[in-house]
């Protein structure tokens, strides 16, 4: 494969990547700004009587339509993800396996996102649903979400660990990484309180950053030496 076409395929790959990086920002916004319509969302750690009202305030067509844009928004996140690992790949060189990690744990976030939680109880609570079921659902739905914590603690490991090793990416970025996974473990071991909201967004903006320069096109393969053998110099 010529050096052109090489090129070529990195920047759709590069592009790609940070089209779907913000999308599933703006689609994650979009959600949640249509899941909260009619109340905001109880605690984690609500009483039955609260989480059921939470429930029974929600419009129906606007519940819906936010719950759908959220599993378009966790696509969109493993599609980033994905075209991650490909940079990822090319920094760690041989034999590769912590991109390998760090895309696995992009899975393992996605997965407990598209379950089944707060909709067991969201499209059925105009059929009288128990307030107990409905904690329940409330539960599932936070469990998974905060289960989720930790795949993003070892992707932004994994990530962290090849960039601070390799040095074809800017350092900075990432001992944000390493900053963001610590956050999720300490989040998910305190899941109950609202420390999980200072890695979450340090994980955001660290997407927004990182999907920036890939729509400027500042991590480049070297065709030369091969697609995926490293990064050029990195961000400038």
């Amino acid at each position: 494969m010529g050096a052109d076409a090489t090129s070529g395929q990195w920047r759709t790959m590069s592009v790609s990547t940070g089209i779907a990086g913000l999308a599933s920002i703006a689609l994650v916004a979009g959600s949640q700004a249509l899941v909260q319509v009619g109340g905001s969302e109880p605690a984690f750690d609500a009483p039955a009587d609260e989480i059921l009202s939470f429930f029974e305030a929600r419009n129906d067509t606007l519940y819906a339509a936010g719950s759908f844009l959220g599993l378009i928004a966790a696509l969109a996140l493993l599609w980033f993800f994905a075209g991650f690992w490909a940079v990822l790949r090319a920094a760690e060189g041989e034999p590769g396996w912590r991109s390998v990690v760090a895309l696995a744990s992009g899975i393992v976030v996605v997965v407990p996102v598209m379950s089944p939680g707060w909709d067991l109880a969201g499209f059925r609570v105009d059929d009288g649903v128990d307030a107990q079921l409905a904690r329940l659902a409330f539960d599932q739905g936070n469990l998974g979400f905060a289960n989720a914590w930790l795949g993003l603690a070892s992707f932004m490991a994994a990530a962290a660990w090849i960039i601070l090793a390799s040095r074809a990416l800017p350092g900075w970025l990432g001992w944000w990484a390493v900053a963001a996974a610590v956050g999720f473990l300490v989040g998910r071991a305190l899941w109950t309180t609202s420390i999980w909201l200072i890695p979450y967004a340090l994980f955001w903006v660290w997407v927004i950053v990182v999907c920036v320069q890939l729509l400027r096109g500042r991590w480049r393969s070297e065709p030369s030496q091969g697609p995926f053998d490293r990064l050029g110099r990195g961000m400038e």
